[in-house]
């Protein structure tokens, strides 16, 4: 087997402590058993991150970044309706965190740690989204796809809204399905408020 890149261990240590905080949480996690599930020497880890936190801070950067290019792809989907490239945008955005929440049985404890660690980090991705998703609507308003005016909203207003609104829909969602059947009938029912 040949030996790993840099960057795959890398990856390799990231994917290894996603899997490790999701079953076992991030309080009872050691540097030694992300290194064996990584199946790479404690050692080796050091040269990549200073210590458990750091290594959650960058599984919360790697996430994030995922859910922002997934989200930049729908949106900028040229085969889907409005509706469904919101959808797919706030699924891509709000989605994966939903899924650790709803089904690690460490969620609420991983959710904890990602405030006291990551605040900065969501905040960034927070407003990196709003802009992509503020561009969307803005282009969808050109195309008249929709029309945010009737409804006394512009781009930038909307795209808060939008997003708010889905960060409520987490409240109360048993899984990610329940998750996601609220954001579709969220995204249909935002669409036909504004429709042109």
């Amino acid at each position: 087997m040949p030996a790993m890149s840099k960057d795959q261990k890398r990856d390799a240590i990231l994917d290894a402590a996603y899997r490790q905080f999701s079953h076992y949480s991030f309080r009872k996690t050691s540097m030694e058993d992300i290194a064996q599930a990584a199946g790479i020497s404690r050692a080796s880890i050091y040269s990549y991150f200073q210590n458990k936190d750091d290594i959650f801070r960058n599984v919360s950067i790697q996430l994030h970044d995922q859910a922002e290019h997934m989200a930049q792809a729908s949106l900028e989907s040229s085969n889907n309706d409005i509706v469904s490239r919101i959808e797919g945008a706030l699924l891509a955005r709000h989605g994966p965190f939903q899924k650790v929440a709803t089904e690690s049985t460490y969620g609420t404890e991983i959710y904890d740690e990602h405030h006291r660690l990551c605040s900065d980090i969501v905040s960034d991705a927070n407003s990196k989204f709003l802009k992509l998703l503020t561009t969307a609507l803005n282009d969808a308003v050109g195309n008249d796809e929709i029309n945010l005016h009737r409804a006394g909203l512009n781009g930038e207003t909307a795209a808060e809204l939008i997003n708010f609104s889905a960060s409520g829909l987490k409240q109360g969602a048993q899984d990610l399905s329940n998750f996601e059947r609220r954001i579709k009938s969220f995204a249909r029912l935002f669409v036909q408020a504004c429709h042109p």
